[in-house]
């Protein structure tokens, strides 16, 4: 009787992961963490119930794998210490190109919207959102484990866990306006594509098959892919709108990578999470002045 149960149950869970749908084993999942995390947050995939073991501060906020606070590096020895932090991994594929980055950058918006990107500035926009992508997707992650399933709830309570109240704000909104306009527009299924009904630059489908290729869950839902998506988009329109406003309007020339990347550190909410750094640092900028 205990084996026609069991068979039951592996049959119930094959019908779940269909191609689609499923990402196979999250246990193994390499993309997202660094060795060390990996070897603190993942161990073997049959005992699926105990292998979660939490890496980092057990002060940090809701258990966030990240530790939100930190010493900034005010003097030599503290640098040198703060130097030996363990980094973020540097992602060899993502789901979006330069080219998306620059679309995203172009659209005439708000003040100073005539002023454009370098490509420079560009490909280093592209690089800082790596890292964001990388925190918020492992933060979604971790809260996928208990019910083997990642959806918008998990993607939108891993936003704001990471980010600063008004960028998680700004970018959850997003996620319901993606979300909203995808739903308003089921007619359209056969007509237009995931994007192009949520109203969005970045291609859902790729960070539907990233999220699969790099197991976020056992099962991905698409409302999870559309909304860290959007996420991800609107994280684009909120530096490019505070770089923007940092310029005088009457200047002109190109925004070069030096302009973004002043900006960025003098900005804690941007700072604390496209920072190298695993941990993330709450409140201050890159010179540790803390935001008021």
């Amino acid at each position: 009787m205990a084996g026609i149960y069991s068979s039951t149950l592996k049959t119930l869970e094959d019908l779940t992961l269909d191609s689609g749908y499923g990402a196979g084993d999250s246990c193994r999942s390499l993309s997202l963490s660094s060795s060390k995390s990996n070897s603190q947050a993942f161990t073997s995939s049959q005992h699926r119930g105990n292998w979660w073991y939490y890496s980092g501060s057990m002060n940090s906020r809701n258990n966030s794998w990240d530790t939100v606070n930190t010493v900034l590096p005010e003097d030599p020895e503290v640098a040198d210490i703060f130097s030996k932090c363990p980094k973020l991994p540097d992602l060899e594929e993502y789901p979006w190109s330069d080219e998306d980055i620059g679309r995203i950058l172009r659209r005439g918006k708000g003040e100073g919207a005539g002023r454009s990107f370098s490509q420079e500035a560009v490909r280093r926009l592209s690089q800082l959102l790596r890292r964001a992508l990388i925190r918020v997707s492992r933060e979604a992650q971790r809260l996928s484990v208990m019910h083997s399933k990642c959806t918008r709830f998990e993607v939108q309570s891993a936003i704001k866990l990471i980010q600063s109240w008004a960028l998680a704000e700004s970018c959850v909104l997003a996620t319901v306006k993606a979300l909203s306009l995808y739903s308003m527009s089921a007619g359209d299924g056969l007509r237009k594509g995931k994007s192009a009904r949520c109203g969005l630059t970045f291609s859902v489908g790729r960070f539907f098959r990233w999220m699969v290729d790099t197991r976020i869950s056992v099962r991905i839902h698409e409302y999870a892919a559309i909304s860290l998506t959007a996420c991800m988009e609107n994280l684009v329109e909120e530096i490019k709108g505070r770089v923007l406003a940092s310029q005088s309007p009457d200047g002109g020339g190109e925004i070069s990578a030096e302009i973004l990347e002043m900006v960025i550190n003098n900005d804690a909410e941007l700072w604390g999470v496209l920072q190298p750094y695993e941990h993330l640092i709450c409140g201050k900028n890159a010179n540790g002045i803390v935001n008021e």
